[in-house]
């Protein structure tokens, strides 16, 4: 990969931004394909319990936004502010998984390999308990302000492993570019309205270059589930299918999946003082 993960998990504090660095690890394989690349990562139990905390907070940030957040735990107290977080998060045990996915997904992509991601689109989905439009995920590779690469991300999120839900993941990201991530215009569109005029300006420049050229980007599948093969990508490359390219796969293997899930929805931890979210 261009940007390896990071292996200095022990020198960053655990945190709210640095908790991927600490509860996942990874998990040994066979790296004897070469049209994907692969990661796989196991929940680590001893950390589960000191992450979870701030899975939470990631989870709340990522579908409130965070001065609103603050202006409610300030009319409302700690406590009160939380339950009316976990009151509008999504009750939907799909809904719930899918978010999740995302959120987990996103994390480790920002975390792990310092993408950044202006917008958190689950802010600015259509109804708490439907799923968002568009590609689950869309990051930058930034340069000196410009983007120099897109992110375009699927996140799966299933108790039970299925190749179908692989395959789908796969076909969306097929899908993605043609001609352009359709989820750009609306970052776009976000960032025009909060002020941010350059960095929106920006999207729109990589938004008309996708219909013009091929513009450099990276696939990613990132699947969430309890229990996983070995291998839980090898089988793409055995089927008659095309590739996308630049195809990098994740298998995220995390014990007793939907008690996780809900426990950080039903638990949403607001954060005191700490404006450092997107």
């Amino acid at each position: 990969m261009d940007n390896p993960p990071h292996d200095n998990e022990q020198e960053l504090p655990l945190s709210r931004h640095t908790f991927d660095l600490h509860w996942l690890r990874e998990r040994p394989h066979e790296a004897n394909h070469d049209d994907i690349t692969r990661s796989l990562l196991d929940d680590s139990p001893e950390c589960r319990e000191l992450v979870r905390p701030h899975l939470a907070q990631a989870i709340l940030d990522h579908h409130i936004h965070d001065r609103r957040i603050a202006a409610l735990v300030r009319r409302l107290g700690y406590d009160q502010a939380a339950a009316f977080f976990a009151a509008h998060l999504p009750k939907e045990n799909n809904t719930r998984k899918g978010n999740f996915g995302e959120v987990v997904a996103s994390e480790h992509l920002i975390q792990r390999y310092g993408y950044d991601m202006p917008v958190f689109k689950l802010r600015f989905r259509d109804s708490h308990e439907l799923a968002m439009r568009g590609e689950d995920i869309i990051a930058f590779e930034m340069d000196n302000g410009s983007v120099a690469r897109v992110i375009i991300g699927e996140a799966k999120c299933i108790v039970r492993y299925q190749k179908s839900t692989v395959r789908s993941a796969h076909k969306r990201l097929a899908d993605a570019v043609r001609p352009r991530p359709m989820s750009l215009s609306m970052l776009s569109e976000i960032l025009y309205n909060e002020g941010r005029d350059e960095l929106a300006a920006e999207i729109d420049r990589v938004s008309l270059e996708f219909a013009q050229r091929d513009f450099p980007r990276q696939n990613w599948i990132i699947l969430i589930n309890q229990d996983q093969p070995d291998d839980p990508f090898a089988f793409l490359e055995e089927e008659d299918v095309d590739l996308v390219a630049e195809l990098h796969c994740i298998g995220v293997s995390l014990g007793d999946l939907t008690g996780l899930v809900n426990h950080v929805f039903d638990n949403p931890v607001p954060a005191q003082g700490d404006d450092d979210a997107a």
